[in-house]
């Protein structure tokens, strides 16, 4: 029986019910999900847990999808609780891993209960923020084996954007962690969103009077001849930016789904105004000097160039730019200092900062493939930020729109209740089967695979179907009992009617045909017509009685053609056994390049069960000496290049300019993919940045390096960390037998992780 509730103050807040409702759930020793619009305060429930779970001496373990909201976590906790009370852990960085609280991302997570189950020791809670990536096609697997990996006897606190099919989600982790899984749902705002497009023939308005007026518009146009000149419709940012400046909508995060856009916008706008006062510009001046103090930046000319910019309360931030940058960006955002921000999607992530209102460039992103149109649930979690609490009675939404190039289906939904369910992505990769088999039997293997999510939802649609077949055979059945005998035969006098058209039809037709054979055809099925229509008594029913049997017999066929649908979906839904065949498919290629024996791990197997990106490519490479026949700089040259997606019209270096051969590299994956069949798409392996890698390993400068690439600087320290990752995962998998190797992998982290490469943490 859960507590009586409680008043609940935490730091500065007074808890709302939702919150309150969710804590008194964990405390009472229930696994919680938190369903809820984005800015209303979900983490402060992870918060709590975390400032409780310390006081009380035991551990919780937090995770996040991505490494930037692991590393803001850490640096809040480590503030909040002391250096020693928290730790990370995030492939690329190990701080303090056996601290009460360790922040990681949720890969560290999935790899550390397949790995290192000591460390769970004394865990009481993992957090999962943002669990509705769980429906992430390239990602979403890893949240579903961490659910099931994850010991039955931890608890578990999911902290979700809202998601209409929650419980449905709680179902499942209950279903197979055995124990009670709380929902905590909260539907509304504090702070209400108006929802708005923005177009310069028509200001800002409604979505539908916007298409309504072009409907209009376009009429005209065709009437007169006369098309709207291009001026009169060109769409720009600026001046949506104007109007929301002119309804006092500042400060404003504007959302723009390319990384060169936000910056060429940012300028493009720094020409036209200036947001800040003298004061405000001083206040910038000050923290830009700290943030080139702490890091060394004087020579850098990025944050020269950029600070005018930033002197005018404009700003922009993506995923390219060099860590400093972003952590000046996210102070002078924090301090109210920006007044307008160009942001990719990833800023909404975890990032809280709320402002007036919300801008999207388009109504649709480009997910790496193609644009498409924005989701719901994305949409929400972007326009989430609108609106402060405290601060604004409404926060504001607006879409730059253009009707001559989308239509009106392609924007999002602006109504929560619209908002997609979480589907499983679920997918079985190398290293998952290598460790299924490494870590248990094959009858259990079978019992996990019918664990995950898409299993359940798939078995929870059959039952729904077959619920609803039930249904419908039962309607049908009673129906085609009611229907009278006579129904179809030329005694009702429907048929009948339809009959003596045919006959009137075919009469007229007679009269035209001048061939011989034809004319014969059609006297003769008049003839057939007129004796089964004489033959035939006609059945005697009032008009009214004819519409009540057209009416039954048009819901029976309805009726019908559904039961057929759904017998045939019935029968071809697989539940049990969904991922036998990749299984099978996947083991069959590992025990062919001697991974797997009669399942059991050989010393390829037990390597490549240690490495979670590339294990193939990786494990390959070692066999094969590579790492012992390449120095340090060249490691660290092809380190970078593994797993690594190039951007568009990036291209590799020839091969003379690579300081590495790269002809065994490509034997090894020619031999990958054309003799043992695995996917091309699950081998990366793209030098373009090798060079650069290869220089720094050598010792030189961030900033000569600029000199020699277009690439963004951002770019490519995320590039040289995931090396760095890389590196420790093969490290860790050769330490015991290869101690040496171990060794010379660990100079080769040091020599990446350096300088500006460095997390500042």
């Amino acid at each position: 029986m859960m507590r009586a509730r409680t008043e609940i103050k935490f730091g500065n807040y007074l808890l709302d019910d939702f919150q309150k409702e969710a804590i008194d759930y964990l405390l009472d020793g229930y696994s919680v999900l938190v369903s809820a619009p984005t800015g209303v305060g979900k983490t402060l429930i992870a918060d709590y847990l975390i400032a409780r779970a310390i006081e009380e001496g035991q551990r919780v373990i937090y995770t996040a999808p991505i490494k930037a909201l692991s590393n803001q976590k850490y640096k809040e906790f480590k503030a909040w609780h002391g250096e020693e009370k928290v730790g990370i852990i995030t492939g690329d960085v190990v701080i303090n891993s056996e601290a009460e609280v360790v922040i990681m991302t949720t890969e560290i997570f999935r790899n550390m209960l397949q790995q290192e189950k000591e460390e769970l020791q004394g865990l009481s809670h993992v957090i999962f923020d943002e669990i509705h990536y769980l429906s992430d096609e390239s990602r979403g697997t890893v949240w579903e084996e961490s659910i099931i990996f994850m010991p039955p006897g931890i608890r578990l606190l999911g902290l979700s954007a809202t998601i209409p099919n929650a419980q449905e989600l709680a179902d499942w982790i209950r279903e197979i962690k055995g124990h009670e899984v709380k929902v905590v749902e909260k539907t509304d705002r504090i702070v209400p969103l108006e929802h708005r497009v923005f177009h310069p023939l028509t200001g800002i308005t409604t979505r539908d009077q916007l298409f309504k007026y072009w409907a209009k518009k376009r009429q005209a146009e065709i009437k007169t001849e006369q098309p709207t000149s291009r001026r009169e419709r060109n769409l720009s940012h600026l001046d949506l930016v104007q109007a929301v400046r002119r309804r006092k909508g500042l400060p404003c995060l504007y959302f723009v789904f390319s990384r060169m856009q936000c910056q060429l916008k940012a300028v493009e706008l720094s020409e036209k105004a200036n947001f800040l006062s003298r004061d405000e510009q001083k206040q910038v001046d000050e923290v830009i000097t700290k943030i080139i103090a702490k890091y060394g930046l004087e020579d850098w000319p990025t944050i020269h160039r950029l600070k005018p910019l930033f002197r005018q309360g404009i700003a922009f931030h993506h995923a390219g730019l060099l860590p400093a940058l972003k952590e000046l960006v996210e102070i002078l955002f924090g301090l109210n200092l920006v007044k307008v921000m160009y942001a990719t999607e990833t800023f909404a992530v975890g990032i809280n900062y709320p402002v007036r209102s919300v801008c999207f460039d388009a109504p649709t992103k480009w997910d790496g493939l193609s644009f498409r149109p924005l989701t719901t649930l994305e949409y929400f979690q972007m326009a989430g930020r609108a609106g402060r609490r405290g601060i604004d009675e409404r926060g504001f939404v607006y879409i730059l729109a253009d009707p001559d190039r989308y239509r009106q289906e392609e924007f999002p939904s602006d109504d929560p209740a619209e908002i997609e369910e979480l589907t499983s992505r679920f997918n079985l990769s190398y290293n998952s089967v290598l460790n299924l088999f490494k870590n248990h039997q094959r009858p259990q293997i079978s019992a996990i695979l019918n664990q995950n999510f898409a299993t359940f939802q798939a078995r929870n649609d059959k039952i729904q179907l077959e619920n609803r077949l039930s249904t419908v055979r039962l309607e049908t059945g009673k129906l085609r009992r009611e229907i009278c005998p006579e129904w179809g035969s030329l005694s009702c006098p429907q048929a009948r009617a339809l009959a003596k058209k045919r006959l009137r039809k075919q009469e007229r037709r007679l009269r035209f045909i001048k061939g011989r054979a034809g004319k014969a055809a059609a006297a003769r099925e008049i003839n057939q017509l007129k004796a089964a229509l004489a033959e035939t008594a006609a059945r005697t029913c009032s008009a009214e009685e004819q519409k009540h049997c057209v009416r039954r017999i048009e819901f029976y066929e309805d009726l019908y053609h559904e039961q057929l649908g759904l017998e045939e979906r019935v029968s071809s839904l697989k539940v049990a056994g969904r991922f036998e065949e990749d299984l099978a498919a996947k083991a069959g290629i590992l025990e062919e390049m001697a991974y797997l024996e009669d399942g059991v791990l050989l010393p390829r197997g037990e390597f490549g069960a240690q490495i979670y990106a590339q294990e193939l490519l990786l494990t390959e490479f070692y066999f094969a000496g590579f790492f012992h026949e390449w120095d340090e700089d060249q490691i660290n040259a092809v380190m970078v290049a593994v797993d690594y997606e190039p951007r568009k019209n990036e291209r590799s270096p020839r091969p003379g300019l690579l300081p590495f051969e790269q002809k065994p590299i490509k034997g090894i994956i020619r031999e990958l993919i054309y003799r043992y069949g695995v996917d091309e798409r699950e081998i990366r392996f793209f030098p373009s940045l090798s060079p650069l890698a290869y220089r720094w390993s050598q010792g030189w400068d961030f900033f000569e390096l600029l000199e020699l690439t277009d690439l963004q600087e951002g770019d490519i320290v995320s590039a040289f960390r995931r090396a760095i990752d890389l590196l420790r995962q093969v490290r860790a998998a050769c330490l015991e037998e290869d101690p040496s190797l171990a060794s010379k992998l660990k100079s080769c982290m040091n020599k990446m992780d350096r300088d500006l490469v460095k997390i500042n943490l």
